[in-house]
């Protein structure tokens, strides 16, 4: 029971780090042209001159920007209930497990939602032959959370189910 909510919370916590990594970083697309290299993310784009804010920000952005934000605070509540779980300081009517298992389930749904969004919306942004428009590891790092926050899901619930019996009776 302990090995799974350890396993769970580490799980967990990596997911943590590679979203809040995908969400700070500005490498979700490169653009790679004759004369310069161009690369953004959700929020700046960079230029052999610097980073600048674009001042429309797009609908698929600030979708993908919420709703990245959303999982790390989901994952941050699953990593929190499973230190209660871990640490048995407080005793609640809900399972801290099984709050740790939705928490994490939501989370890898809202990291769904944000990529698929942004996949989908970026996927033909490119309009000229001459520049190549690739994904890159920042966009990768959110696609890396997402096995993760489901692992540690099915880890916190399957500790769940181990431990109902007679102390949840």
């Amino acid at each position: 029971m302990l090995a799974g909510s350890v396993g769970s919370c580490l799980l967990a916590v990596l997911g943590l780090l590679l979203l809040c990594m995908a969400l700070s970083t500005d490498y979700w697309l490169v653009a790679y042209g004759p004369k310069l290299t161009v690369h953004s993310g959700l929020w700046q784009v960079c230029l052999a001159d610097g980073c600048h804010t674009p001042s429309p920000i797009a609908d698929y952005i600030q979708a993908t920007r919420a709703f990245l934000i959303l999982a790390s605070l989901a994952t941050a509540v699953s990593i929190l209930s499973l230190l209660v779980s871990i640490t048995s300081c407080i005793r609640s009517p809900l399972s801290p497990s099984l709050l740790a298992a939705l928490m994490a389930f939501a989370a890898g749904g809202c990291t769904l939602i944000a990529m698929a969004v942004f996949c989908a919306e970026s996927w033909h942004k490119n309009q000229d032959g001459q520049i190549q428009l690739t994904f890159e590891w920042s966009f990768y790092l959110g696609w890396a959370a997402l096995p993760l926050l489901a692992l540690s899901g099915i880890c916190a619930l399957v500790t769940h189910k181990s431990r109902v019996g007679y102390e949840q009776v």
